[in-house]
């Protein structure tokens, strides 16, 4: 019996198990900041998956190990989702996994509970069926990675001293294999003002009309960023405006510019306070990165800086021809290659640490963050069967 089909008898054995776990994932609360009762369920699925090691670091990651092999590699998925929104918007209940035909909704069951539940059955496939000898296999169940993308995760590593040869980050992809993404920083430009009576205004000296050039001159500039020849253009938007005022009958102290930049591998963080710098009225603000700042469930503090940067892996590297022989063993047929618009925990892995990443997921990215969201059951399990045999083409 080949490999692949192992893992096919495998998932068939499985699946009934597989069904109940996605479900009962999706039924946890797990908003981010509130990740303590998944992660307690994740190392008790490990437990019962047969886990070689279970680990929880400081922040509250989870990471099992399978085996003990020179070559590293980590699967990442994370635990937090975004809220639910208005739930009457949603024809099921957001946290109680609900299966209608092939398909089961809740919040997460597409970003990222369905990655992480084919992650998980993928350590018990490559143990159960010594598909990686020479590898040490890191399934990681990471926190945070909503509000700080691969912040949480790199932390992680470092604590743990774990040094991957390659990342795998399981994300809605539609069964593309993914080489890269966009990345993005949040920026700000703080315009001060006069306070005075409304009555007596000092234009010169008024913080809002000091900011106002600069706010129309972000979206004079959002149309001439430059291209990346894969991840395409990227851009800027104003995404609010604070204001800091003695009175409404008074002139403002301080005008506050927060800007979204979506950001291609032709950019860095010193390119884009550069452009910043030069737009008319920037001589008049203080313009810098903003800082992330928050706490784990655990209680652990966060800070960083907001800056998720794009990354690229070429389309002949190692891990990308491993991916497409991999998915050529299992499903018989060419895989498609391609970016995600979005950015994930693969800004740390390949964008800042240099490890080489691959991303590839079950579900539509269209499906996340959305009402109603869902994931086809199928996807979840057959994805096993590409994460199963990567390895192996890897040796």
């Amino acid at each position: 019996m080949s490999e692949a089909d192992k893992v096919k008898k495998f998932i068939k054995e499985n699946k009934k198990n597989i069904k109940a776990t996605t479900k009962n994932l999706i039924n946890i609360f797990s908003d981010t900041g509130n990740e303590a009762e998944i992660a307690a369920e994740v190392k008790k699925i490990m437990k019962r998956l047969d886990y070689d090691e279970i680990r929880e670091d400081s922040l509250g990651n989870v990471i099992g190990r399978i085996g003990n092999g020179s070559k590293k590699i980590i699967f990442d998925a994370h635990m937090d989702t975004v809220p639910s929104g208005d739930n009457s918007n949603w024809t099921t209940d957001p946290y109680q996994g609900t299966f209608k035909g092939d398909k089961v909704y809740g919040r997460g069951a597409c970003d990222d509970k369905g990655s992480l539940v084919s992650f998980l059955y993928t350590g018990k496939a490559i143990k159960e069926l010594n598909l990686a000898d020479e590898f040490t296999v890191y399934i990681s169940a990471s926190i945070m990675e909503e509000t700080c993308e691969g912040v949480a995760l790199g932390k992680m590593l470092e604590e743990q001293n774990i040094e991957p040869d390659f990342a795998v980050i399981g994300e809605a992809s539609d069964f593309k294999i993914c080489r890269g993404h966009r990345g993005r920083m949040l920026l700000e430009a703080v315009f001060s003002g006069k306070s005075v009576h409304a009555s007596v205004h000092e234009d010169d000296n008024h913080a809002i009309y000091k900011a106002t050039p600069f706010i129309e001159a972000v979206k004079d500039l959002n149309q001439r960023l430059p291209e990346d020849p894969v991840l395409g253009k990227g851009d800027i938007c104003v995404t609010k405006v604070e204001v800091e005022t003695n009175s409404l009958n008074s002139t403002p102290t301080e005008c506050r510019v927060i800007m979204d930049r979506r950001t291609t591998t032709v950019d860095s963080k010193e390119s884009v306070l550069k452009e910043l710098s030069e737009l008319p009225g920037a001589e008049k603000a203080e313009i810098s990165l903003m800082t992330f700042n928050d706490k784990t469930y655990k209680g652990a503090q966060i800070t960083a800086e907001e800056y998720f940067p794009a990354w690229i892996l070429d389309e002949n590297h190692e891990l990308i021809e491993a991916g497409k022989n991999a998915f050529k063993e299992y499903y018989k047929e060419e895989p498609e290659i391609d970016v995600w618009g979005f950015s994930t925990n693969g800004n740390y892995t390949m964008g800042k640490a240099g490890i080489p990443t691959m991303g590839f997921g079950p579900g539509k990215s269209e499906n996340c963050h959305i009402n109603n969201e869902y994931i086809d059951i199928d996807d979840v399990i057959e994805a096993i069967g590409f994460y199963s045999l990567l390895p192996k083409h890897l040796n």
